[in-house]
């Protein structure tokens, strides 16, 4: 019998709660004050990106009120201290599991691609589980150029996209063609970096001109993406190990409600309610290709315990992949949790079974063993 996520979950969670007295969580975070190292940061949102003090108190407590232990460090360097003296190894904890809420990587004048890979592999040279996807992942994940040619070119429906460096150059030396309407991004970043009413064009003799200025504002290089018109809709994926993907959610932007083609910016994403989610309200067919969409790029890509796919589904009802968050957004105000209240869950016990979803994947939770677990693709409705 296939399970539904309304039952699969909250049993996950539970499997959590009576494991919590075991469990140390270590939850790694960049904080605002970070922004002084480097100036450049600041072209990228840094500080107003860091999770609020709000959000990391509501974690702690979500995990402390059922008998965690939880310790919060500010960035990689005090956890690598830690993990280097053995004092995090001798708390009288039999799950130890780090949280990597660490951004894209810290370069002299802004963010470059790697640092997310830098929590979980050092947490496995010391033993020690960490939360959502491996290394290769994290890497990949934050790069939008390579790991959509990499879905694109085992099959899945993606955008063509082509890549521009900081140098000046496109990658392989191919530019998106004339006439291409195209929507510019950050390549290493989320939360929509580098994006604004004036990233949406058609490529004409201005392409590099744009792209350029882009490139320079941010500080990194860009990645150039076929715009696809239509509803934005987001879908999280937990596995424990087998995916379950909980119900779509569409984006709704507080300055064009009513307007399924309007592109999300990093202002909307700081604007407070600047965009909201709702239950994607669609045919059973659109539903299916969804969620097989989905587990196929959760797989591709080698993706573990937590992600979330982004789609954009055109006017004859065909997703498109466009953008892949490797560790989705905690919030109150989150898509995932909006997917994830859908289903039953309060935000404490939304938070608990993000993290019971990697304890499982990595065997510590027996009951959702793989050989204890049912195949194949989870229903996604409520």
């Amino acid at each position: 019998m296939v399970q539904t996520a309304s039952d699969r979950l909250p049993a996950l969670e539970q499997a959590l709660v009576e494991r919590a007295r075991d469990l140390a969580l270590f939850l790694v975070y960049d904080r605002p004050g970070r922004a002084s190292e480097r100036p450049g940061l600041e072209r990228t949102f840094f500080a107003q990106r860091c999770v609020s003090d709000e959000q990391l108190t509501q974690t702690i407590e979500a995990f402390r009120e059922v008998g965690a232990y939880v310790e919060l460090f500010e960035g990689e360097r005090p956890l690598l201290e830690a993990l280097a003296d053995g004092r995090l190894q001798r708390l009288p904890r039999t799950l130890k599991l780090i949280y990597n809420g660490i951004e894209g990587g810290i370069a002299v004048d802004g963010f470059a691609p790697g640092r997310k890979a830098l929590i979980p592999s050092v947490a496995d040279s010391y033993g020690v589980g960490c939360a959502n996807s491996n290394a290769y992942a994290c890497a990949l994940g934050r790069h939008k150029f390579h790991y959509f040619t990499v879905l694109r070119a085992l099959g899945l429906r993606t955008p063509r996209v082509w890549h521009y460096r900081s140098s000046g150059e496109w990658a392989g030396g191919l530019m998106p063609p004339a006439g291409t309407r195209v929507i510019a991004k950050s390549t290493y970043e989320s939360w929509s970096v580098g994006v604004t009413e004036d990233s949406i064009f058609v490529v004409d003799e201005t392409l590099e001109e744009r792209v350029g200025r882009i490139a320079e504002a941010i500080g990194q290089a860009v990645t150039v993406q076929e715009f696809v018109p239509g509803t934005e809709v987001c879908v999280p994926v937990l596995a424990c190990p087998d995916p379950i993907v909980t119900p779509p959610v569409e984006a709704v932007l507080a300055k064009a409600p009513g307007d399924a083609d309007a592109v999300m910016t990093i202002d909307d994403n700081l604007l407070h309610l600047g965009v909201t989610y709702r239950l994607f309200d669609t045919a059973p067919s659109v539903l299916e290709e969804l969620t097989a969409m989905s587990v196929a790029a959760f797989s591709v890509l080698e993706l573990e315990a937590f992600a979330r796919i982004d789609f954009r589904v055109d006017r004859s009802g065909r997703p498109w992949i466009i953008d892949i968050g490797v560790s989705p957004g905690l919030s109150r105000g989150s898509s995932s949790f909006h997917s994830l209240s859908l289903v039953g869950f309060d935000h404490a016990s939304f938070l608990r079974v993000v993290i019971a979803a990697t304890l499982a994947t990595h065997g510590a939770l027996p009951q959702f063993s793989r050989q204890n677990s049912t195949s194949g693709i989870r229903n996604p409705r409520p």
